[in-house]
């Protein structure tokens, strides 16, 4: 009696230290996922799901569908970025960033507003009349306050603003729009995120 009495014991034991050591696979997977590691964060969760002790779990099956478009979006911004398509490059990390508001990338939201600021603003002097200058410089102010409210802290975007209104009245163009008023340099970090959250993806790109 001893004997299997003994067996018992170290069967739940056995069982007890084999669940606790496959809650670090999920535990890895998480910090993949909030790191921006989402090839290891599918691949980690894909592995969890395949425990008995988490089949069928809903949070492991949608962290795997978050993974998947995660990294699709990852992939989509950085190529969109490179070929200097802001607004495609900007709309795919706004969605990586909903996905997953820990994502590294997520501080380069304004970053790229500025970018198309300063690409207007370089692009004014090569039109042909003084209205397409003072109308190219108007879009780059725009941009520039748009950085601004995305949380952009940098003084020179200020400069540039300042030096921007002046080339437009240098055009003598008098009828462009005041783009300056109510601009704030609080830092607004609108994508900080607050809480982590898990979101149902509604069209997946699996690997």
């Amino acid at each position: 009696m001893k004997k299997y009495g003994f067996i018992f014991l170290m069967g739940i034991i056995t069982q007890s230290s084999f669940g606790q050591s496959n809650a670090y696979v999920v535990a890895d997977a998480d910090e993949y996922f909030r790191s921006g590691r989402y090839f290891d964060a599918f691949f980690a969760y894909r592995t969890a799901a395949r425990l008995p002790e988490f089949a069928g779990d809903y949070q492991i099956e949608q962290q795997i569908k978050n993974s998947s478009k995660a990294l699709y979006l990852k992939k989509k911004y950085q190529d969109f970025r490179a070929f200097k398509k802001y607004d495609l490059a900007k709309d795919h990390l706004i969605q990586l960033v909903e996905i997953n508001p820990m994502d590294p990338f997520r501080d380069q939201i304004p970053k790229i507003t500025l970018e198309q600021a300063e690409s207007f603003h370089r692009m004014a002097w090569r039109q042909r009349s003084p209205r397409e200058v003072a109308d190219m410089l108007n879009k780059a102010i725009g941009y520039y306050h748009q950085a601004i409210k995305e949380g952009l802290v940098n003084e020179s975007v200020q400069v540039a603003i300042k030096m921007a209104e002046k080339s437009i009245r240098d055009t003598g163009v008098t009828d462009v729009p005041n783009t300056t008023l109510g601009v704030s340099t609080q830092y607004n970090q609108l994508n900080k995120p607050t809480t982590e959250r898990k979101v149902e993806i509604k069209e997946n790109n699996p690997l």
